[in-house]
């Protein structure tokens, strides 16, 4: 997930993936609880910007197969608030392959469901990729149904080869950390990285042309690199996994803290904080469904 990406979700109830008839039956679907809070403060103290909020997907597993794992992913709301959200990326079905990477299934299907998305709100496809501000917060037109593996990958708990001493890495690091056993009282991992400066100051880039062309600025890619070169980033990762019995992660927080000096030495700290929940329908129902 990109550091200052913008999440939202409006949770209701939940509903039960169909199965064609022949197929194998799915396993109990679970549900994935991402909650997550944005904030930065400048050094004289004063916070520059703070959000917060809540996102949810349905997960099962729908077929075991030798090249890997079907699962299908959805949102927990009934069929008329699906209707009205807007979303097409979901339901969604992958393959998740046994070192983690995921391949959509149906593609087909997923590309007719955005030229229905746009049309219902009659975008032109010319739009596809451009940037706006719906909200309260940066939109995308987003027309490419290989995005729904970044969103999937966003709530995704199936982690594989965690064990003491492993490499792990992020998309920030500078280099791979190490898992370390967490405290006795907890079963699970933790690590932690350097943020990379070269991929904090790529991000920096991006934010500057998205922002650029919601305000209908001209910036060109090289004056964004050369003002973003003149701005230090300085910062440390840090992920813990929870795991369960039998071996199963259930939690996973991510804490990213990194501080932006910039050329009038003005400082501000910038911190995210992601959790990621695996929880029983039941349980989740209970807790989040309003």
């Amino acid at each position: 997930m990109k550091y200052l990406s913008a999440l939202a979700g409006l949770l209701s109830g939940a509903i039960m993936p169909s199965v064609a008839h022949g197929e194998p039956l799915p396993h109990e679907p679970t549900w994935l609880q991402l909650e997550y809070e944005l904030s930065a403060k400048r050094s004289d103290g004063q916070s520059s910007g703070t959000s917060r909020g809540r996102q949810a997907l349905i997960e099962t597993v729908m077929e075991e197969r030798p090249d890997g794992v079907v699962l299908q992913y959805d949102l927990p709301h009934d069929e008329e608030d699906k209707a009205s959200s807007g979303f097409w990326y979901f339901p969604a079905r992958v393959v998740e392959r046994q070192d983690g990477s995921l391949e959509l299934l149906d593609q087909p299907l997923v590309e007719a469901r955005i030229d229905r998305w746009l049309k219902t709100h009659k975008i032109p496809k010319e739009a596809c990729g451009m940037w706006s501000h719906g909200g309260g917060f940066p939109f995308k037109v987003d027309c490419d149904p290989q995005s729904i593996l970044d969103q999937i990958e966003a709530f995704d708990l199936r982690i594989p080869d965690l064990m003491t001493g492993a490499d792990y890495s992020h998309a920030l690091d500078e280099a791979p950390g190490t898992l370390k056993a967490l405290p006795a009282a907890r079963s699970g991992y933790s690590v932690t990285f350097t943020v990379d400066q070269s991929k904090a100051r790529a991000g920096e880039v991006a934010n500057a042309l998205i922002l650029a062309q919601m305000l209908g600025k001209d910036l060109t890619r090289q004056q964004a690199e050369e003002d973003a070169e003149k701005i230090g980033f300085q910062g440390s990762i840090m992920i813990e996994f929870d795991l369960d019995p039998a071996g199963t992660v259930i939690r996973k927080q991510e804490r990213i803290e990194i501080m932006v000096t910039r050329p009038d030495e003005e400082v501000e700290t910038k911190t995210s904080l992601i959790i990621v929940t695996r929880l029983g329908m039941e349980d989740a129902l209970e807790k989040f469904a309003d």
